[in-house]
């Protein structure tokens, strides 16, 4: 099971070499918790030990492989050197032209020596970074839930409802949601709701709504949308709408499917628990 340990992540050493053309990035692996601050990256992530075991063994697996055609390289750059150095004329031009071949064939073998190794590594690697990313989104959703605790309260949700079509499939509408405060939608409506609505008052509504009707989709006015997002630093509105309005009770926790992009990332679904995704947020 994840989460047996949790480890500290650094990236392993630099495969760049002077004149070897890598392309391959700095690559992460698990570390020990000695490691230098200056070589850890910002954050802990869960392992069980048999990946604790298998991921050190491949990251060693990784820089013998980088070691080794580090050597052979560096064997090939000294001969080179020496070839350069020689006094005779002739022998030199021939040597030097010789070690100079063996050189550049020993950049080449290392710059694929290092991308076999990296190939090889790479599916932990990208594991880790993922896992990395879940960490620090986990942290940010923590930080939105206690910067809007309590917020979202202010009477300025409305929606609308219509039927698509009476006679063919009775009860079948389209709910619109909109602000009170902002420009009514111009879609036609059959009803309108009476009250002027809380963030948590309409999630309940919507919710009574969708018990009620057979609600083919949920239409959210955009410029609502945008208003709230710009009200809030640019938070995206479903991580708002979901900070303000989810509640403990799983049975009826109403949950944003989507969240726009930009620096916020949305927030890990939980465990033990099944969600039901009642709103239709638009991309």
């Amino acid at each position: 099971m994840i989460g047996d340990l949790w480890v500290l992540v650094a990236p392993l050493e630099t495969p760049a070499r002077k004149g070897a053309e890598v392309d391959e990035p700095r690559l992460l692996a698990l570390t020990e918790a000695g490691t230098a601050e200056a070589d850890r990256v910002d954050g802990l992530i869960p392992v069980d030990r048999v990946e604790w075991d298998a991921w050190r063994a491949a990251a060693a697996d990784y820089r013998a492989a980088v070691a080794d055609a580090a050597r052979v390289l560096a064997l090939a750059e000294r001969r080179a050197q020496r070839a350069a150095g020689r006094l005779l004329p002739g022998v030199r031009r021939r040597a030097a032209r010789e070690a100079e071949t063996t050189f550049d064939a020993a950049l080449a073998e290392y710059a694929g020596a290092v991308r076999t190794a990296a190939t090889g590594y790479w599916p932990i690697h990208c594991e880790i970074r993922r896992r990395l990313d879940s960490q620090a989104a986990a942290r940010r959703w923590v930080e939105i839930r206690s910067r809007f605790a309590g917020r979202g309260t202010e009477p300025v949700w409305g929606w609308s409802l219509r039927e698509l079509d009476h006679e063919e499939s009775p009860g079948l509408v389209e709910l619109t949601v909109f602000r009170w405060d902002g420009d009514s939608p111009a879609a036609p409506a059959d009803f309108i709701s009476p009250d002027r609505l809380g963030a948590q008052d309409l999630d309940r509504e919507l919710l009574r709504l969708r018990a009620e009707w057979t609600v083919r989709r949920i239409v959210w006015d955009e410029p609502a949308r945008l208003r709230v997002e710009e009200e809030n630093g640019g938070v995206p509105f479903a991580l708002w709408w979901r900070a303000v309005t989810a509640r403990v009770d799983a049975a009826e926790k109403v949950i944003p499917p989507r969240s726009g992009d930009g620096p916020f990332a949305a927030p890990p679904a939980g465990t033990g628990r099944r969600r039901i995704e009642v709103l239709q947020l638009p991309e």
